[in-house]
């Protein structure tokens, strides 16, 4: 190479690499920025109450989102749990009459084989969560605390499907796995939201029944509804209220939140056949006061003349649940629990096999000409029948037991009644003479406490008579008592058995049970 070609741009060695450098840098450039890791949310954001068992899930763009574990007593494989979900109120009835439901966990709980359980959202899904999820990642700022409202069944479904295939790819240690298949999101049925909402397990079987979960210090303090005392006619940031006894925050009030069934009339204790929009639940901040109830249920139609129907007073919150058929070996187990089924629950309601089983093997004794046949159907008949008598007396004795229970109850909550009236006199004297009355005081609480607990204890064995027995075996039960009740010298227990079987019959009639109204009636007893 000659210094004429170096000087006007031949091959020498220093401008080689001039070229590549100007060549890279311009590569450099050319090529899309790397995205920078995502800046994790500040709790606050995401968890406003933190408590400590709380399933902290992580999301895209830094996000998180809490989750509360819903236990669901498990006895063995195809065993749930009877609940009665909707309400009592006559002008309501056309789409929340009470009826009953079955539910059960989604995983297995390792440590105590008697609980199963799913997982629901601590709160109500926000704007920031929905930005995230949708795959907008957006300032974590106060204003994205609010629920994402105007959501449709399909931006509730999209959202937990998204997120479900984020967190497979980004977390998926984090997910719960069940038999070996990881956990996954998606709106709650209606039975897991409401079982949730009345606060499943954490409270008694007659404050499950109320109209809400207990809230001893005020409405206000657990529910946004409308009026100046609460939300004002303003959707409200997640979180900021007392949580249910499950640890679920405005899972009543706030916003009506969608769940997976579409929506479907009641008709006298069971759902109609016609299936239209979907179901919301829960209530929302226009709600009155006086209508804030578990049972709330509403439609959310789809679709209107414009497109999909948005809602500013719709939300929705997520479930995080797991296959039911995991593995053969689940499926086996299944199969094999279903083979173990008393062959009468294989029927439909209303099939003859089912209100007359003795009188359907008496019908195919008739009808076989083999003798072996007739021979072991009569050994059969003779079995289930002789079995069949043992449970009814099993069950008469359970019905009597809980009547004698609920008798001994009543009893003393009028004993109870009257040690507290004298406490609350002596209480009242002292003060009237300027003494100490801390120790009468600190009677007072404990003993009132006492009292409350029975309260709802009877109530609790008044909802369960009325759900297992029927009138007729109470009756007869009823007729037991009395001989027993005389024979032990107990004879002015009879009348508190009889006023429980009258509170058990209007449970059964109204659907609703009243513990107040109940102990009024007790108390006022001569």
């Amino acid at each position: 190479m000659t210094v004429e070609q170096d000087r006007v741009g031949g091959d020498n060695p220093r401008r080689r690499i001039t070229r590549w450098a100007a060549a890279l840098a311009l590569t450099v450039c050319a090529l899309p920025a790397f995205a920078q890791a995502p800046t994790p949310w500040p709790e606050r954001f995401y968890n406003p109450q933190p408590s400590p068992d709380d399933l902290i899930l992580p999301m895209p763009c830094g996000g998180s989102m809490a989750f509360r574990r819903i236990d669901v007593p498990h006895e063995r494989m195809l065993s749930d749990r009877k609940i009665v979900i909707g309400g009592s109120e006559e002008r309501f009835a056309y789409a929340e009459g009470s009826r009953y439901e079955y539910i059960e966990g989604s995983f297995a709980d390792r440590a105590d084989p008697r609980q199963r359980y799913y997982y629901l959202a601590k709160y109500e899904t926000t704007v920031l969560q929905l930005d995230a999820m949708s795959g907008e990642c957006k300032e974590a700022t106060r204003a994205g605390l609010r629920p994402a409202t105007g959501a449709t069944w399909y931006d509730g479904m999209r959202a937990a499907h998204r997120y479900t295939e984020w967190l497979l790819k980004e977390a998926k240690t984090k997910l719960p796995r069940e038999d070996g298949f990881p956990g996954f999101l998606r709106l709650p049925t209606e039975a897991e939201w409401e079982f949730a909402a009345r606060g499943g397990v954490a409270v008694s079987p007659s404050e499950f029944e109320a109209k809400t979960f207990p809230m001893a210090d005020g409405i206000e303090k657990y529910v946004w509804f409308r009026g100046t005392k609460s939300s004002n006619g303003e959707v409200q940031l997640v979180g900021a209220l007392r949580p249910n006894p499950l640890g679920l925050h405005d899972i009543l009030g706030n916003v009506d939140e969608i769940v997976l069934e579409p929506f479907r009339l009641n008709k006298l204790a069971r759902l109609h056949g016609q299936a239209g929009g979907f179901v919301v639940k829960g209530g929302n901040f226009q709600t009155s006061e006086e209508d804030v109830r578990s049972s709330y249920r509403n439609e959310l139609p789809p679709f209107d003349d414009n497109g999909p129907r948005r809602s500013p007073i719709v939300g929705f919150r997520l479930a995080l649940v797991a296959p039911v058929i995991s593995t053969p070996g689940r499926l086996e187990a299944m199969r094999k629990a279903w083979a173990e089924l008393p062959k009468v629950e294989t029927l439909r309601p209303g099939d003859g096999a089912q209100s007359d089983p003795l009188g359907e093997i008496q019908k195919l004794i008739a009808a076989s000409a083999d003798p072996d046949v007739r021979s072991r159907l009569t050994t059969l008949q003779r079995t289930y029948a002789q079995r069949l008598d043992d449970e009814i007396n099993m069950r008469n004795r359970a019905a009597k037991s809980l009547l004698r229970l609920s008798a001994f109850l009543i009893d003393k909550m009028r004993v109870d009644r009257r040690r507290l009236t004298v406490l609350e006199r002596s209480r009242d004297t002292l003060k009237g003479i300027g003494s100490d009355t801390k120790v009468v005081e600190q009677q007072l609480r404990e003993q009132t406490a006492a009292f409350q607990d029975n309260v709802r204890y009877y109530a609790d064995t008044v909802v369960q008579i009325a759900q297992d027995f029927a009138d007729s075996t109470i009756g007869s039960q009823l007729g037991t008592l009395r001989v027993e009740f005389d024979k032990t010298k107990l004879g002015h227990l009879e009348r508190y058995a009889q006023l429980a079987a009258r509170h058990a019959a209007a449970y059964r009639k109204s659907g609703a049970a009243q513990p107040d109204a109940w102990l009024k009636e007790i108390l006022a007893l001569p």
